[in-house]
């Protein structure tokens, strides 16, 4: 993954070539529905797809990317097993707002009510991560095993295991399959 920010992309990871294309081809679909020009919307957002491919990078590294994009409206673009993760980021952050994908969900009309800011707290769909874990998948994630975890964080293996269980119900996944 890139994590240097380039001014002149407004969709993240813009090597994700069946991503950037779909997701231009949405904003010129939707440019009656929102109040921003497309040239506005190109300078201004970030579109940053969160999905499982690209997770691990996002998870290790979110200090970077998140003060890479920094000053811009960031729009996370979450597939369902990225949802928790999306929604933390939504609330320990700046991100704007975020955009599930789901087989039953129009998208044009949720990325329209993104852009024009009408994405609120209480649009919430999904539980979150908390930040405890957080830590524990970012360590997972860094390779750690649960008994350096479980000293590093001063609690017992059986609580790293408890925080890794209830992440992994969040994510619909096993973190082992994730990072």
């Amino acid at each position: 993954m890139e994590y240097k920010y380039c001014s002149n992309k407004y969709i993240w990871s813009a090597h994700d070539s069946f991503f950037y294309k779909g997701l231009s081809e949405l904003i010129f679909d939707i440019e009656e529905l929102v109040y921003l020009s497309p040239e506005k919307i190109k300078k201004d957002f970030v579109f940053i797809n969160i999905n499982t491919a690209s997770l691990t990078d996002f998870i290790r590294r979110d200090s970077e990317w998140l003060s890479a994009v920094k000053g811009k409206q960031v729009v996370l673009i979450a597939a369902r097993k990225s949802e928790a993760l999306a929604n933390y980021w939504y609330y320990n952050s700046d991100v704007r707002g975020i955009v599930y994908v789901g087989l039953c969900r129009d998208i044009r009309k949720e990325l329209a009510y993104v852009i024009n800011g009408r994405f609120l707290r209480k649009d919430i769909k999904k539980n979150k991560i908390t930040d405890r874990e957080m830590k524990i998948i970012r360590m997972t994630a860094q390779g750690m095993q649960p008994k350096s975890i479980a000293r590093i964080e001063n609690c017992s293996v059986k609580t790293v295991y408890t925080h890794r269980r209830n992440a992994e119900a969040k994510l619909y996944s096993k973190l082992y399959k994730l990072v």
